[in-house]
């Protein structure tokens, strides 16, 4: 009978075999040469495709899906670059305006006012103190903007200036400048020309995904509804009514109240919006404001 390079018989392998646990068990028993147990490979190789055969391809991992949504713009407070000390409070109902301006686009979200006061405070920022570049990406980030509205406002000879630019956060680039000038007493029309062209601006960088339902809502109605059909009882939220006309000094008076309700003192907050509403009936966002304390 043949024997292996053991010296053992093909019938003596094949019982060490069976009764030592396969192959690996025989040659613990030194019944057949060592060998090299395999190991599964550490990345999963393709093998080589046979004549005639297409290869195979590499898995790949599953790419990471971004999450959809909407946009998130926090308007941070413009910097006050003139001389006349009354209108340097100003840059807190400019911001509350612009920000009720914005938020018409529902595809977008606004940060709200009040979470802007929030982390300007747990950066120690308050006051009138000036925000550079780096440190409002940082304020933009805590918010978990997208992008940033911010600039700058100034009165000079009887005129009124505001500059405004639009940034991404996580770049600092500077995606949009624009501004708007008038008379020292058009400060609605100026704000309102300005709100304008970044609402604007905003509207086109939507996702592809939301500018499609964007077109496609406005074509048959809101919400993607034809105005009158059955199911059309989703409506927009109401929005403060805007005023006709806002004299500089009466918004002054508005931020004037913004800003002592972020000081906690209610009565003065109370008093001064009470003045605006009497001096403009038709400030939405000033009663607004005055029915918040009065509930």
């Amino acid at each position: 009978m043949k024997r292996s390079e053991t010296g053992m018989s093909r019938r003596d392998v094949l019982i060490a075999t069976l009764t030592g646990g396969g192959l690996v068990g025989a040659t613990s028993l030194g019944l057949l040469p060592a060998f090299a147990a395999p190991k599964p490979p550490a990345n999963q190789s393709v093998p080589p495709a046979k004549p005639g055969e297409k290869a195979a391809r590499k898995p790949r991992a599953a790419p990471t899906a971004k999450p959809a949504g909407r946009p998130t713009v926090a308007v941070l407070y413009f910097d006050y670059a003139g001389k006349d000390e009354e209108l340097a409070v100003l840059k807190k109902g400019l911001a509350q305006m612009l920000i009720s301006d914005l938020s018409r686009n529902e595809r977008i979200q606004l940060v709200e006012r009040a979470r802007l006061e929030s982390v300007l405070a747990e950066l120690k920022l308050g006051g009138s103190r000036k925000v550079d570049s780096k440190t409002a990406a940082q304020i933009g980030k805590l918010l978990g903007a997208e992008y940033l509205v911010l600039g700058s406002y100034f009165s000079l000879l009887g005129s009124l200036r505001i500059d405004a630019r639009l940034v991404a956060v996580q770049t600092g680039r500077i995606i949009l400048s624009t501004g708007a000038s008038g008379k020292v007493d058009e400060f609605l029309t100026i704000q309102t020309t300005v709100a304008s062209a970044l609402a604007l601006d905003l509207a086109k960088r939507l996702p592809r995904r939301e500018a499609a339902a964007a077109r496609a809502g406005s074509a048959r109605g809101v919400g993607g509804v034809r105005p009158g059909a059955a199911g059309a009882s989703h409506r927009r939220p109401s929005r403060p009514r805007r005023p006709k006309r806002l004299r500089t000094q009466t918004a002054v008076q508005f931020a004037k109240a913004l800003d002592a309700k972020d000081r906690g003192d209610k009565v003065a907050a109370k008093a001064l919006l009470t003045r605006v509403v009497k001096e403009q009936p038709d400030f939405g966002m000033a009663r607004q404001e005055l029915a918040a304390f009065v509930q």
